[in-house]
């Protein structure tokens, strides 16, 4: 899917949020959407950065502060690598809305990193489509700390 088209979907989604005050999703869908989200809390948490790649749609867009948008999934795979080696991921607080093929999750984190004694809260927006298979991957991922930033 052309890039244009993507940022025209997630425009749509955020419109459709705004305008919603429920979503049409089964519930089918959103425990498909529950388990997707454990996946990938599992995937991060165990460094199985092949699998949380393929979270994602093959050209998903992973985006965290302070670093350029990562896109497709051997850039997102690269990352994972190369990135600080995460120990622990949960989600709560975890909010699912959508549309047709399409849904948003907006959810607090807390994640561990290796070496690190405290856990980073924070907090994410996920846009998730539904795949002709009927799982539900990745579109775009925005995540961000609710720490401030450490002055470097």
């Amino acid at each position: 899917m052309k890039q244009v088209t993507r940022l025209a979907m997630v425009a749509i989604v955020f419109a459709l949020g705004c305008t919603q005050s429920a979503s049409d999703l089964t519930e089918a869908d959103l425990a498909a959407i529950r388990e997707r989200l454990d996946e990938v809390a599992r995937h991060v948490s165990a460094e199985d950065n092949a699998a949380w790649a393929n979270d994602y749609t093959e050209d998903g867009i992973f985006m965290i502060g302070n670093q350029p948008a990562f896109r497709g999934r051997a850039a997102i795979q690269k990352w994972g690598e190369t990135g600080p080696k995460a120990t622990s991921l949960t989600f709560s607080d975890i909010q699912i809305h959508g549309s047709g093929d399409l849904a948003w999750v907006t959810s607090t984190s807390s994640l561990t990193l290796e070496g690190v004694p405290k856990p980073d809260a924070g907090k994410q927006l996920v846009v998730l489509q539904r795949q002709a298979d009927g799982s539900w991957l990745s579109v775009a991922a925005s995540v961000s700390s609710n720490l401030p930033p450490s002055g470097d």
